[in-house]
């Protein structure tokens, strides 16, 4: 089957999204910042409510690395709200404003990260600077300790050039976080959204596929054994078969994945991977195990067919050489029209929070929870709603393309 152009661009954007899936963690995001989403502690240095780096900000986020190293940068209407020490090392920091002024914080021994905000010592030497100029304590709840370094008498930010010069025993890498911060910004506890979409989009997109196959799998089976042999235990399975194709899927899906999990931390529900894909591999098999069932009773009554079992051929051999041949394609072919809707299905249900771990539903969720939406973050939404189109897209131009050459036919 050659390939048209818009077939290639189908796989071209099944690809790309498929990338979430296939692609190690690590390679894609931090496994520190991965292994740490749910555990809010960790992102207590981080900025809150960051915008994306590609967006326009007030002060983006600035980063350098190693032993006694400066950094020049301009201050203007935004400040930074935090500086952020990685390494292990002793280090003094010295912040030369556009006035004259010095500020000395440290030294301090760095073991891991610590930063102006969340380090005892370095956070006092701040106060003590910003109550020379006239912040006192009652000032402390309207600005963190970095912000108070770029403040000036007025109490209006001190706009100019500062440098900022980190002075360390060993290799130590400074972060001046800004506004804005990586490629999907932060949320309110300050974490990084892009580890977040990785991490549920590779969950959604794993279950998916895992569901996906096993409506193949399944609805091959008893289609082959509904379409072939006729006994009564086959017109049972063909009566289930037809009452699993009339089952409303998402309000029978939540039903049985509530019937069959358990109530977690913080009453969430807690199921298995594999339960969870089972039960809606089961109520998605009817329709397809139905379609391939009208396949097989076409094909078994054809010559060859009947030329191979006066022959003596078996049940088995007929089933594999000559009936199940053209029924591949079509498996196929429904495999790529299913997936996306399971992608969908898998997101729904996290959106209802019915389903545990990480996926695009939850993510969502999680946005509107934080009122993301309200303060204008549209971004966190458009993620997740652009890669499942742009999934759904993909597999409509590679089935169009198999279409027009007749497979599904």
């Amino acid at each position: 089957m050659r390939l048209d152009a818009k077939a290639k661009a189908g796989i071209a954007l099944i690809m790309l999204v498929m990338f979430l899936a296939v692609l190690p963690v690590g390679v894609m995001v931090p496994a520190e910042k991965a292994a740490n989403w749910n555990y809010l502690p960790y992102w207590n240095d981080y900025p809150r409510n960051a915008r994306p780096i590609w967006l326009p900000s007030g002060f983006k986020t600035l980063e350098s690395s190693g032993t006694n190293f400066s950094m020049t940068f301009s201050v203007g209407d935004a400040v930074p709200g935090n500086i952020m020490l990685e390494g292990d090392s002793t280090v003094r920091l010295v912040v030369r404003r556009p006035d004259g002024l010095s500020v000395v914080l440290g030294p301090v021994e760095v073991d891991g990260r610590t930063s102006v905000n969340s380090n005892p010592i370095l956070a006092a030497d701040a106060y003590d600077f910003a109550e020379s100029l006239g912040y006192g304590p009652e000032s402390r709840p309207l600005f963190t300790p970095t912000q108070l370094l770029f403040m000036g008498y007025d109490g209006q930010v001190l706009e100019g050039d500062y440098t900022l010069e980190v002075e360390s025993s060993g290799p130590v890498e400074a972060t001046v976080f800004g506004d804005s911060y990586g490629l999907l910004g932060t949320d309110s506890y300050g974490r990084d959204l892009w580890v977040g979409f990785v991490l549920a989009g590779r969950s959604t997109l794993l279950v998916s596929l895992e569901v996906s196959a096993l409506v193949v799998v399944i609805g091959l089976l008893l289609g082959l054994l509904a379409g072939y042999y006729r006994n009564r235990l086959v017109i049972l399975l063909e009566g289930l078969l037809n009452s699993l194709g009339a089952l409303p899927v998402l309000p029978l899906a939540m039903l049985m994945i509530f019937s069959f999990s358990t109530t977690g931390i913080a009453m969430s529900r807690e199921i298995g991977t594999g339960t969870l894909a089972l039960i809606l591999a089961l109520l998605l098999a009817g329709k397809f195990g139905s379609a391939v069932r009208g396949f097989v009773v076409q094909e078994k009554v054809k010559e060859h067919v009947a030329a191979a079992r006066a022959l003596g051929a078996g049940d088995f051999h007929i089933l594999r050489r000559h009936i199940l041949r053209p029924v591949i394609p079509y498996a196929l072919s429904h495999f790529s029209l299913l997936f996306p809707k399971v992608v969908a299905l898998v997101a729904i249900l996290g959106f209802f929070n019915m389903i545990p771990s990480d996926n695009w539903g939850s993510f969502i969720l999680e946005g509107l929870n934080q009122n993301a939406l309200y303060a204008g973050r549209w971004w966190w939404f458009l993620a997740p709603v652009v890669t499942m189109v742009f999934l759904s897209v993909g597999f409509a131009l590679l089935w169009e393309d198999e279409a027009s050459e007749g497979v599904l036919t």
